[in-house]
């Protein structure tokens, strides 16, 4: 698993993509990647938590739970795929709990 960090990556996402959404995030999904773009690593995702979902402790509270839930289930992810998770506003007032339920119901219906 890698993190997306450049602008044409998040781009190329927001082009082409499968929406996926619940109550707290939306998942824009990139299937069938080439092999070259995303080399021996074969799953990328990128986080997004924009100002409305709180200041910006809160902002980074749910960055990390997102990537605490991604590191406990890194090996269940799917291959050849890019994923960007956009965190949306009841995000900031959800419990750790409520994250891991919520980003588990997404990804099982990737």
């Amino acid at each position: 698993m890698r993190f997306i960090i450049s602008t044409r990556e998040y781009e190329s996402v927001y082009q082409k993509n499968t929406k996926l959404e619940n109550e707290l995030f939306i998942f824009l999904v990139q299937k069938e990647i080439p092999e070259q773009e995303i080399p021996e690593k074969n799953f990328a995702v990128g986080i997004v938590v924009s100002k409305k979902v709180g200041i910006s402790v809160i902002r980074n509270k749910v960055k990390r739970r997102i990537k605490a839930f991604l590191r406990e289930k890194k090996e269940c992810f799917p291959t050849n795929t890019k994923i960007v998770i956009i965190a949306k506003q009841k995000a900031g007032n959800a419990d750790w709990l409520g994250i891991k339920q919520h980003l588990s119901e997404l990804f099982n219906r990737i």
